[in-house]
């Protein structure tokens, strides 16, 4: 397969079309599925057929549940021993290791075999949970030839069957990871490098330990690394974090891929919860995977010189392979949209293609949002709801650009140019990201014009709704601010009178503070559908 290789990192931004685009984080299942109708009666004349009555058989649906009685129980059963075994046999091949052992020297003779062994039986963990078509293309690489296996997309934890068939391999894991039940020895055997992501030095550490291990001529495991950071849907491949690429050391690609009618095994940022997905897998007849061993990335010396140029490369090595698109999405988009969940903002799943279509549309610094909101404020229902071509003409963009459509999409509750979407969401959206990195005030000024109802002036139902995104304030505790600053008994205030209102309040002390993501957590695990 011929590729061709990026010398410069900006040369690769380029405008996608509106039929092409793509959210790697957002998953739509339709978890009813269809429903096989068969008629009453085959006998009924030709004529009355278009009156005949049907009977809705989910055929699918029935198929689950049926599985769910019949057949979960036994698999559920069957990978608990297989687990069980599994941790039995890491835990031997442990025994009398100190922790200082496992992470300095590569295990070797019977207790190589123990490892082996674990990942055979993890193997059988998959099979039993109906991954019973799992097809491999290529060869794993030597550890000599390719020190560093690096896996996308990453689609959910299912991922992690191709560890057992790199060797098995040694994982890069969250800290936290080793003391899961079961799973901690299990992971241990494979003597992983563990990552702690809130200590703020983990980056530099980690990569300090991939760079000590490859470069070792100890016979340690090939190193396996999904270099996303997060999991996605994967209708494309997001972002590769460099640290997988910094001692510019070859690496052997694998493109994975499940070929199954519904997508049941992606855990993205919105879609179904992890639970409906783990459900609705291990009671599929049938889940398919597919692992391909791409041939060994040998970096030039360009890629070796820049680590971000080098995991891009590789990004779009293995999307060129899947016939699927590289995209701009990245780890850095997850903390965003953790904090975006953690204050109550809407379409946070979108958060980067919001951000990234009002950058190519000129609209970034949000100078054309608040030139709008001085222009049309106050909004109601009739002059909120508008359609694209009324978007366009407001943001000064052309109805033609792909950006704007794509943009006017994401609103759309139907998710297509036609239709209506109401403006206060694009304008909420749009200030939000204006104002990252500068005070919470800056960003609350602006919604309280957006939802005031005269000029100037905000009723009740209005400023909850502009405090909304300030977690520390309560619904009782806006009302009391609110008749607080209504000196006159009108049921409206100014933004004046607000700010006297909260002198010496400590939704004072979160105004000051920078609307910026704070620390990065782990997804929630529950989603929207």
């Amino acid at each position: 397969m011929d590729f061709q290789r990026s010398t410069d990192i900006a040369s690769t931004v380029t405008h996608i079309p509106e039929d092409a685009y793509v959210n790697p984080f957002v998953l739509k299942l339709n978890l009813d599925d269809g429903w096989e109708r068969r008629k009453v009666s085959k006998t009924v004349p030709e004529p009355s057929r278009d009156s005949l009555s049907y009977i809705g058989l989910p055929s699918l649906q029935l198929q689950t549940y049926l599985m769910t009685l019949l057949v979960l129980p036994i698999r559920a059963l069957l990978m608990g021993l297989c687990l069980v075994v599994a941790w039995a046999f890491a835990s031997i091949g442990l025994y009398g290791l100190t922790e200082k052992e496992r992470r300095s020297i590569p295990i070797s003779g019977w207790r190589r075999e123990m490892r082996e062994l674990t990942a055979l039986a993890m193997r059988a963990v998959y099979f039993f949970g109906s991954f019973h078509r799992i097809r491999v293309n290529g060869v794993c690489a030597s550890p000599r030839e390719a020190p560093i296996v690096v896996v996308g997309p990453h689609y959910s934890l299912f991922d992690s069957i191709v560890v057992a068939y790199c060797g098995p391999s040694t994982v890069v894991a969250k800290s936290k990871a080793a003391d899961l039940p079961l799973i901690g020895k299990i992971i241990d055997i494979t003597q992983p490098i563990y990552v702690c992501r809130e200590d703020p030095n983990s980056r530099h550490v980690t990569r300090h330990l991939i760079i000590e291990r490859v470069i070792s001529k100890e016979d340690w495991p090939q190193i396996l690394i999904f270099p996303e950071g997060t999991c996605s849907n994967g209708k494309a491949v997001v972002q590769f974090k460099p640290g997988a690429f910094g001692p510019g050391l070859p690496v052997q690609p694998v493109a994975i891929r499940y070929p199954n009618p519904i997508n049941t095994v992606s855990w993205t940022w919105e879609g179904p919860g992890v639970p409906v997905l783990l459900w609705r897998t291990l009671t599929a007849l049938n889940t398919g995977l597919e692992i391909n061993f791409l041939p060994v990335y040998y970096p030039n010396e360009q890629e070796r010189n820049d680590a971000k140029l080098y995991a891009l490369n590789v990004r779009n090595y293995i999307a060129q392979a899947l016939g699927i698109p590289g995209t701009e999405h990245g780890y850095n988009d997850c903390k965003l949209m953790n904090y975006m969940i953690a204050i109550g903002m809407p379409y946070f799943a979108w958060s980067h293609d919001i951000a990234k279509m009002r950058r190519w549309l000129g609209l970034a610094d949000g100078v054309v949002e608040q030139r709008v909101l001085d222009q049309y404020a106050p909004f109601t229902e009739e002059n909120s709801h508008i359609l694209l071509e009324v978007f366009a003409h407001r943001l000064g963009v052309s109805v033609e650009n792909d950006s704007t459509r794509i943009l006017f999409k994401i609103f759309n509750k139907d998710h297509d140019s036609t239709g209506t979407i109401d403006f206060r969401e694009y304008l909420l959206l749009a200030l939000f990201l204006s104002t990252q990195g500068k005070p919470n005030f800056d960003l609350f000024k602006l919604l309280f014009k957006l939802y005031e109802a005269q000029r100037g002036l905000i009723a009740r139902e209005g400023l909850r709704r502009a405090v909304k995104y300030l977690p520390s304030i309560t619904s009782d505790e806006c009302d009391r601010l609110f008749v607080k600053a209504d000196t006159a008994n009108r049921g409206l205030i100014s933004l004046e009178q607000f700010e006297s209102s909260i002198n010496r309040h400590p939704i004072l002390i979160e105004l000051q503070e920078l609307n910026e993501p704070k620390p990065y957590t782990a997804p929630p695990q529950t989603k929207t559908s």
